[in-house]
């Protein structure tokens, strides 16, 4: 398995009640490639509220997973149109949710940049918001 340092740019945004919260964050991380997934790693920071906390993207064929693992854990399943449930374990205990993506979108064929596109519905409870997570990357040693 090749491992390739990338530097990312992971821009995020969360929409409630018409209100829109944005976030981005540029740093460095792995992309590697096993059995067909296409495999991106960084760590989390405080500016993205979970630092000390290790992010692994896992791009397949038919689905996109993300995984924290860390200060805050959860792993979201992403498939057009497919609800996801799962449980959020944060250091104030345990949230359940329920994930429904409305864009999965990538270009990872290349190992010298690419990008993730997704959008998603998250409900806990009564409550519910749409997120954008973008991610892009670049060979750390590519010049484009």
């Amino acid at each position: 398995m090749d491992k390739h340092d990338v530097i990312l740019n992971v821009r995020g945004s969360h929409v409630v009640g018409g209100e829109e919260d944005f976030s981005e964050l540029i740093t460095e991380g792995l992309l590697s490639r096993d059995e067909g997934k296409c495999i991106i790693e960084y760590e989390e920071s405080e500016l993205s509220g979970t630092e000390n906390t290790l992010t692994c993207l896992i791009v397949e064929a038919d689905k996109i997973r993300l995984r924290r693992t860390g200060e805050s854990s959860t792993e979201f399943v992403f498939r057009r149109s497919q609800m996801y449930e799962t449980a959020y374990d944060t250091p104030f205990g345990m949230i359940q949710m329920t994930v429904l993506p409305t864009q999965i979108t990538s270009d990872i064929s290349s190992d010298k940049s690419g990008s993730v596109d997704l959008e998603y519905v998250v409900k806990i409870g009564s409550y519910s918001a749409i997120n954008r997570l973008n991610i892009g990357y670049k060979q750390k040693d590519f010049k484009s």
